[in-house]
């Protein structure tokens, strides 16, 4: 693939990335308050703020680890294409799970649709980093330090996030304290998948 092309990807997949960020924040609304009940009112946005810098930290995550993959290809075709496609589908779901988990909070279905995207935007990173692999498409001399990102170890993260689904209708913060874990975990559990592919 030319290059040419190989860039023209990249910038349409930030992008995505870029609208998908910033559709987040136009998910909080300014207060339409009297002067003397803002404070009230913008205390009564907590929750949303909460929401807000959550899937921020998650989405901005997302583009890190696709940041990271994309630098090491060499090589792309068609298929890559179409599982990146995807994957950016899912990421532009992300403003519409946060803002059903910002309307309805303790709603176990609002929890668990967005919990169900970022499992399928995570089980699809995860494909298109094996698939780069196994295809040869990863430079030579990046290959060692891309395979923990293709391990079955790699796969923890997804399983969080699939694991938060059924936890959603059981406990919704339960269902969100997964989520935020996998940005505390996501070191150590490198570190690890790096020992193991070693």
């Amino acid at each position: 693939m030319d290059r040419t092309d190989f860039g023209r990807i990249v910038a349409f997949t930030d992008g995505v990335m870029a609208v998908a960020i910033t559709l987040l924040v136009l998910n909080i609304e300014v207060p339409d308050v009297r002067p003397e009940d803002l404070d009230d009112a913008l205390r009564r946005l907590d929750g949303s703020l909460l929401a807000y810098v959550l899937t921020f930290a998650l989405v901005g995550r997302f583009w890190v680890i696709h940041h990271n993959l994309f630098e090491v290809l060499e090589r792309f075709d068609g298929r890559l294409m179409a599982l990146n496609l995807l994957f950016l589908m899912l990421i532009a779901l992300m403003p519409f799970g946060m803002d059903l988990v910002d309307q309805y909070p303790d709603t176990e279905v609002a929890t668990a649709t967005f919990a169900t995207i970022l499992s399928l935007a995570s089980l699809t990173h995860w494909t298109m980093t094996t698939y780069a692999l196994r295809k040869g498409f990863v430079h030579a001399r990046r290959v060692d330090e891309t395979r923990p990102f293709g391990s079955i170890l790699a796969l923890s993260f997804t399983s969080i996030f699939l694991l938060s689904v059924p936890v959603a209708f059981v406990s919704p913060l339960a269902s969100k304290l997964m989520w935020a874990a996998t940005l505390v975990l996501r070191v150590p559990l490198r570190a690890l998948a790096a020992r193991v592919a070693g």
